[in-house]
This record gives C-alpha cells, structure tokens and sequence, in this order.
C-alpha cells in the first residue's frame, strides 16, 4: 500500500505536467496557426507553468524509491526524458515559427504518450478492488481527456476551413469512438461518489453543446452524400447529358433517362430537406436547383430546346458549391469555449478521483497496519500447535514414509513419460500420513486423469494447428484442459485463431469492396485493429492495390471522357461531311449538266463562228468591188471636173466673144447713127448683133451657171467618192480585224470547248470521288457511333467503381505515377526485410531515410528543382518518410530489448499510419504534379 500511494503521487506528479504539456500544445497551435499574433502572452505563461511542474516531478523522483527496483519504470522515465530533452529548443524554433502545426503536434503527441505510459503500471500497484477500479477509471480519463483535446483541434481545424475532408472526418469519428469507449470503461469503474459527482459535472450545457456540434458534422456528412447523389444525377451521363442527347436525337430512352436523372435528383433533395435543423438558405439553394432541371423536365416532355442553359447552370452550380462548402451552424469560438470547458470538467473529475484513491490508501494504510499484527500473533499460536503436533506424527509417518516414497517415484515416472501407467501400491492404517498417502494416491489418481485428458487436448490442438495449417481459420478447440496452463494456452490459441481470422476479415472485407469496384471505402478503426507488421504490411499493400486501382480506374475514365468529346466532335465532323458531300455531289451533277449545255452552246457557237467567217469573207469581196467601183467613179468624176474645167474655158471664151461682139455692135451702131440712112440696114444688123452678143452672152453666162454647178456637183461627188473609197478602205480594215477576231474567237472556241469537256470529264470524275467521299462520311459516321458506344460502355463500367475524385486530378504524368508505385513498393518491402530478422531479437542499424530509393529519388527531384519540389506537401511527404525510418528502427530497438508486447503493438502501429501517410504524400504530389501539366497545356 505504501508502493501504491508512492506510485500515485508520482502520477499525481506526471498528470499535472501532462495536464500543462496539453494547454501549452494547444496554445503553440493557435500561435503558429495565426502566425505568431494570438496567444503568445498565454503560452509564454503557460511555458512557465510547464516548467514549474517538470521541475515539482524531478524534485519527487529524487526521493522516488521504486525507481531503484523497477527497472521497467526506470527504462519509461529515460525515455520520457530524452524525449524532452530538447524540449526548450523545440520551443524557442516554435516561437520563432520554424516548426509546422504537424511538427508540434507529432512532439508533443510523443510526449504526452510516453507520459500516459506510466499511468498503465497503475493498475499493477492497485492491490484492493476498489483502488484497482479507481486506478482503471483515472486511466480512462486520463485518455479521454487525450482524445477530447485532438477532438477539439481536428474541429477547430474543420470549422476554420469550412470543409470536411475524408482524413479529417475519419480522425474524428476515430477520436468520438475512442472518448466513448473509454468513458463506458470509466463509468464502470466508478464509485457511487465519483458517480454522482461525475452526474453533476455532465449536466453541464458544454456537454450538451459539444454533442450539438458533434452532431452538425454527422448531418454534414450525409448533406455531402445527399449533394453527391444531385451531382450524379445532373452531371456527367445524367440528366443535362441526356437533356442534350435528346435535344439531338429525340430519342425516348434519352427521355427516360432524362426521367431517371430527374427523380434521382428530387429523391436526394427531398432527403436533405428532411433532415435536422436546415437553414432557410439551404431550403433556397436547394429549391433553385430544383428549379432548374425541372424546367429541363418540362422543355424535355414539351420537345423544345432550351436555347440558354448558361445561366441557369452556373446558377445552379454556384447554389451546389454554396451547400457543399458550408458548415451551417457552425461556430468556431463557440467550439473552442465548449469543449475547453468540456476538458476542465474531465478534469475536475480526475482530480476528485485521485483525491478519493489518496484517501483510501490511507485508510487502507491503517486497517492494515491492525490486521498485520493480529496475523502475526495468530501465526505464533498456530506454528507453535503445528510443532508439536509434527513431533507426534512423526513416528506414525516413518512407518508409512517407504509406501509413500514407492508410490511417490512411480508417480515421478510416470509424469516425467518414462512409463506409461501408475501402479501404487496401497497403505493400512489410520493415521495422518497413512490418510496422506491415500489421499496422495487418490490426488495422484486424478492427476493421471488430468495428464490424459490434457494429453487429448494437446492432440486436438495439434490436429487444428495443422487445419489452421491448412488455410482454414474456421476451426476452434473444442476440449476443456484440466491444467490452467495449458487451458491458457488453449485460449491463446483460439483466440489467435480468432484474431488471425478477424484480420483476414477485414482484408477480405476490404478487396470485396473493391472488387465491386469501391475504391473509396476504407477500414474502420475496429477492423484496422492489430494490423501490424506482416499483416499491416498485407494491408498497406492491399490499400495500395486500391490507390493502383483507382489511378487505372481515373485514367480510363479521363481517357473515356476525352474519347467521348472526341468521338461527339468526330461524329458532328462527319455529320457535316456528309451533308456537305450530298450537298457538293448534288451541285456537281448540276454543274456537270450545266458545263454539258455549255459545251453544246459552245459548238453552236463554233458553227455560226465559222457562218460569220464566211459572211465576213462575202462581205471583204463586195467591200473590195464597192471600193474599186468608189474609185472609178472617183476617177470619172476628175475626167468630169476636167471637161468641165474645159467647158468652162470655152464659155470664158464665148463670154468674151460675145463681150467683143456686143463691142463691135456697139462700134457698128455707132457708126451706122453716123452713116444716117446708109447705116440704118447696118444699124439693124448691128442691133441683131448685140442681141445676139447679148443673148450669147445670157446663155454663156447660164451655161457657165451650170458649169459651175456641174463642177460644184462633180466636187462633191468626188468628195463623196473620196469619203466612199476611204469608208471602203476603213469598212475592209474592220472587216479584216473582225475576221481575225472571229478567228481568234473561234480559235478560243475551239480551245474552250476542249477545255470544257475536260471539265466536264474532271467533274463526273470529281462526282464519283464525291458520291465516295458521301459514302466514306455515312462509313465514318457509323463508326464513329460505334467508338461513342464503346466510350460510354467504358465509362458505365467505370462508372461503377467508386474512388476518390483525387484519383481524377491525378494522374496526368504516366511516368510519376510509375516511379511513385515503385517507391510505394519499395517501403512495403522495406518493412519486410527487416520484420524477417526480428525473430533474432538482435538490433541493427537501418538504412537511413536518404539512402533508400525513395531519399535518393528525393534528393535527384530537389536537384533537378522539380515544380512539386517547392510545393509544401513536400516537405510533409520528406518528413513522413523520414518517420517510417524512424519508427522501423525504433521497433527494432524496442524488439532487441524485449519490451512489452503493448510497447511493440503501438509502434507497429505507428509505423502502418506512418507508411500511409507516406502514400497519401505521393498521391498528393501526383495531384501537384498533374495540375502542374494542365496549366502547361
């Protein structure tokens, strides 16, 4: 009792710090979450109150006397003290935010861990039941309290970001599982005091709050169903895909679908509508999407196209992305009141618990005290009675010693298998040893019994051993051993049996759910209990057949997708085509028969060239005949103007004769008025003379009139004849000229004509290649129909598996992918090469974390300055990778040493979440990797 209370005022000690190593890991979170601006006056205090409880608990184990024997105790505080060894560099590189939240939170969980350590040997040093039951209630709190602060830091970190990741979702229904599994085991060990007391404390609204907020994650995570279920049935080959199918088609399965699509999505809505506590924002988002595709019902069942579905999509997108990014309801200052004021109460429970074990050791300590003295009085009387009743017995017992020995060492014999029956020889007589020695026999009677019915169930194990042997965990051992031991053993083994099953269980529980083809599912924390070395070495490997699955599975489904968008493009190309081919062979064979009119035309017109070339050779004859008649006439108009010219001399000289004449008359008048009478005969005959000078004169004078008019006449014939003879010699110039324009046009005609028939020729030919080329397009067009069938048979397939939406962005870069499988395979192997020599129990050193081929592989990506190597997800991957290494030679070591097998199952299970998160860092670096090659494209 007095090792008991020594050993709880030494957890008394170790709680405090633990209790102060929780609030400074809390407020150092805030801190380097908020980047150096909250709380740093809180956990510069806090580190001051720490340091004052580790300093309370050296000064204790100065003076802690189960230290120097209990080596087991002593090997947990050195490794406590290493592990804080560092502690106030660890802080100063924290305050100066060197360290990430992931890294603190790792230390500290390190700590706080190897703390919770010596609470478990509590329960060794509880010698009363009811201190036992106290000691098993404060160490389930001690956990709760534990698992209630990662509770509070994983919702902290879900309201924060407004978003529930699959990690996180599963790390807090891991963390609410474990509270009530350890509270249902503190609640068994309680008092009717602590019971009542931890009654009261429960009735507090922070227990209520907290559940209140628990529970807007659960209905969190069914709203995410409800909107994945909207998402499927609007999105890819749902209703807005069928929409448009139909729109094309007008085909009545399209209308089915279309249907299908639509009663899926209203069954979800009506669903989220049903549950607890919906905003009336949510009501509103959920009715606007509603909407939407009930207007695409509507125009589907009317056969109308909905011509602008943009807006009302994007609408409808916004109001999903809306629902799926918020919490409702949540409230993070709240959250962090409530459960701070949930963890004060765990608290003050623990405190009235250790209050009430100090309490009743010490009365435990006094009642005690009193019953060791009255034993040891009693113990004088007895072993004084025994004495003398020894000397009494003993000449009785020497006469049966000899029998007693006989019976003994055939007994001896027989139990050490050197015979295989008993014989005992029997004894007379009534006293104490003769009894003995029939009582001995009896005993040694049922011992033989014993040995031969634990003989059969050693046979029955053997023969389940080698069914187990033989690939089937379904056998148990039925028979009963009459030796605890090997009853125990018994146990053991159908227990191992049992477990050994249960784990194939959840592996076989695991690959059926991907041979349905969900990829997404995962094992919970009861079925991933006890994966550790080969087995967990099994599961990382069938987990990372799911992650190979479903990057096969997003890459058939990217290439379906692409396919498909192809295969539409293509189809329409060849829609086009073929109409364009019908529509180009349709005007060909107008143009053929056009160009076929046209090479007649052109043969007519050949024929009236060659009539106009003859008409136009006709027409120079009697061009050529009218000009050399224009130029006879021409010459007889001179010979005419050249006799009237003459004409004109002589009447010149019959002007001027009658002028002398009519002078002369004149002269003869003269003188016959001078003769008188004599003259007057002459006078006449004068006068008759000047009349006929005159008249002479008149008719010179009107024949000169019509000379001058002939000459005038013969003038403007021979003007005319001039302008005939140059019109004729103009009229047989243009002749000419027109007869070698209808030669060249003839010519021509004749080079058109043969061009036109070779047109002609080359456009039946381009007729036949298009009426092909019309053929070719319906061929490409049914074939391409066909590869759309075979893209959307390959998507329905896939469409079947369920994997993450990661798996989707992820895989752009085939050769990443191939080297990150590698290295994946290369730490499963990793592991198993070393678990192979653990049966030694020898230590070894191994590979450090850059010698492997994934460091190696590391430091070539950060020399080649890779673009995900600057990616922050980076550095969480090199830092997981590093653990892995760690934590593999941490259980060599521990193995070396021999320690606890509950020791040993904590870092095996470390080192399975350590491997995964390694994985889950390498798929993060393929999703960077992957995005990185989009943005290129």
């Amino acid at each position: 009792m007095t090792e008991t209370s020594s050993y709880i005022l030494f957890t008394v000690k170790v709680s405090n710090l633990l209790t102060n190593f929780q609030k400074e890991r809390e407020y150092f979170i805030s801190y380097i979450s908020s980047y150096g601006k909250e709380n740093k006056v809180n956990l510069e205090n806090q580190i001051k109150i720490s340091e004052e409880s580790l300093n309370e608990l050296n000064i204790f184990l100065d003076d802690f006397k189960l230290l120097k024997s209990q080596n087991n105790l002593l090997n947990k505080l050195e490794d406590f003290k290493n592990s804080i060894s560092n502690i106030k560099e660890f802080r100063e590189e924290s305050l100066q935010l060197k360290i990430s939240s992931e890294e603190l939170i790792n230390y500290y969980g390190i700590n706080i861990k190897n703390m919770v350590l010596f609470f478990d040997d509590l329960l060794v040093y509880s010698n009363t039941k009811e201190l036992s039951k106290s000691s098993q209630a404060y160490v389930s709190l001690l956990n709760v309290i534990e698992k209630a602060y990662s509770e509070k830091n994983i919702v902290k970190n879900i309201f924060e970001h407004n978003n529930i990741t699959n990690e996180n979702y599963n790390d807090f229904i891991s963390y609410v599982i474990s509270q009530k599994s350890y509270l249902d085991v503190f609640i068994k060990n309680l008092s009717t005091s602590q019971s009542e007391f931890y009654e009261n404390e429960i009735k507090s609204n922070s227990f209520k709050d907290v559940n209140d907020f628990r529970e807007l994650i659960y209905i969190k995570t069914k709203k995410n169903i409800y909107l994945s279920e909207i998402r499927e049935a609007i999105g890819y080959g749902g209703l807005i895909d069928s929409y448009k199918d139909f729109v094309i088609t007008q085909n009545d399965n399209n209308l089915n679908k279309i249907q299908k699509s639509h009663t899926k999505m209203l069954k979800a809505i009506k669903s989220y509508k049903k549950l607890e506590n919906i905003s009336n924002n949510e009501n509103m988002l959920l009715d606007e999407i509603q909407a939407t595709f009930d207007l695409y019902m509507s125009k589907a069942y009317d056969g109308v196209d909905l011509n602008n579905t943009n807006i009302n999509d994007s609408k409808t997108q916004k109001a999903l992305i809306t629902l799926e990014k918020n919490i409702y309801g949540a409230d993070f200052s709240k959250w962090e009141d409530v459960s701070s004021q949930r963890i004060n109460s765990f608290e003050e429970i623990k405190k009235k618990i250790v209050e009430e074990m100090i309490s009743n050791i010490q009365a435990n300590t006094s009642e005690l005290n009193n019953q060791i003295v009255l034993f040891l009085l009693f113990m004088t009387i007895f072993l004084s009675g025994i004495f003398i009743f020894i000397l009494f017995m003993t000449n009785k017992i020497s006469k049966s010693i000899s029998i007693f020995e006989e019976n003994l060492n055939s007994f001896f014999s027989y139990s050490m298998r050197e015979k295989d029956s008993i014989i005992l020889n029997e004894i007379n007589g009534n006293d104490e040893f003769a009894i003995m020695t029939k009582n001995m026999n009896i005993q040694i009677s049922k011992i033989e019994k014993i040995i031969e019915k634990d003989k059969n169930v050693v046979l029955e194990i053997t023969d389940i051993m080698e069914k187990v042997n033989n690939g089937f965990f379904e056998y148990s051992i039925k028979g009963n051993a009459a030796t605890n031991e090997l009853q125990s053993l018994t146990e053991i083994i159908n227990k191992m049996i049992i477990q050994t099953k249960l784990k194939i269980d959840s592996l076989n529980i695991l690959l059926n759910s991907y041979s349905v083809g969900d990829y997404k599912f995962k094992l919970d924390e009861v079925h991933k209990k006890g994966m550790y070395g080969d087995f967990g070495t099994l599961c990382s490997s069938t987990i990372l057949l799911g992650q190979s699955s479903s990057e096969l599975i997003a890459m058939i489904v990217n290439a379906g997708i692409e396919l498909e968008n192809n295969t539409k493009i293509l189809t329409n190309s060849s829609n086009e085509l073929s109409i364009s081919s019908s529509e180009q062979a349709s005007s060909l064979e107008q143009s053929s028969a056009s160009l076929e009119q046209i090479t007649v035309n052109i043969r007519n017109n050949n024929k009236n060239m060659n009539k106009m070339m003859h008409i136009a050779n006709e027409l120079n004859n009697a061009a050529s005949i009218g000009s050399t008649s224009a130029k006879q006439t021409s010459l007889s108009m001179d010979e005419i103007n050249d006799k009237v010219k003459a004409i004109n001399e002589a009447i010149t000289i019959i002007d001027q004769i009658a002028f002398q004449t009519n002078i002369l008359s004149l002269n003869a008048a003269v003188e016959a008025a001078t003769a008188g009478e004599a003259g007057r005969g002459f006078a006449v005959v004068a006068a008759e003379v000047r009349n006929l000078a005159s008249r002479s004169a008149e008719a010179a004078r009107e024949i000169k009139s019509l000379v001058e008019s002939a000459s005038i006449k013969s003038n403007e014939g021979k003007t005319i004849a001039d302008d005939m003879i140059r019109g004729y010699d103009n009229l047989s110039n243009k002749i000419i000229e027109t007869k070698d324009i209808i030669d060249n046009v003839s010519q021509f005609s004749k080079e058109q004509e043969i061009g036109i028939i070779q047109i002609n020729e080359t456009i039946s030919r381009l007729d036949t290649a298009t009426q092909k080329n019309a053929f070719t397009a319906s061929r490409i067009d049914s074939l391409s129909h066909e590869v759309s069938k075979l893209s959307t048979r390959l998507l329905q397939i896939t469409s079947q598996s369920k994997i993450e939406d990661k798996f989707f962005h992820m895989v752009e870069n085939i050769d990443l992918i191939k080297e990150v499988s590698k290295y994946k395979n290369d730490h499963i192997n990793f592991k198993k090469k070393h678990y192979e020599k653990l049966d030694n129990f020898e230590s070894c050193q191994v590979l450090d974390c850059k010698s492997c081929n994934m460091g190696k592989w590391i430091i070539t990506c950060e020399n080649e300055k890779r673009n995900f190597t600057s990616a922050k997800e980076w550095s969480i991957l090199k830092s997981n990778h590093e653990l892995v290494h760690n934590k593999i030679q941490q259980y060599i070591l521990e193995n070396s040493q021999k320690m606890q097998n509950k020791i040993l199952r904590q870092t095996a299970s470390d080192i399975e979440d350590a491997t995964l998160k390694v994985f889950d860092s390498l798929n993060d670096i393929l999703y960077i990797e992957s995005k990185n090659e989009q943005n290129r494209e």
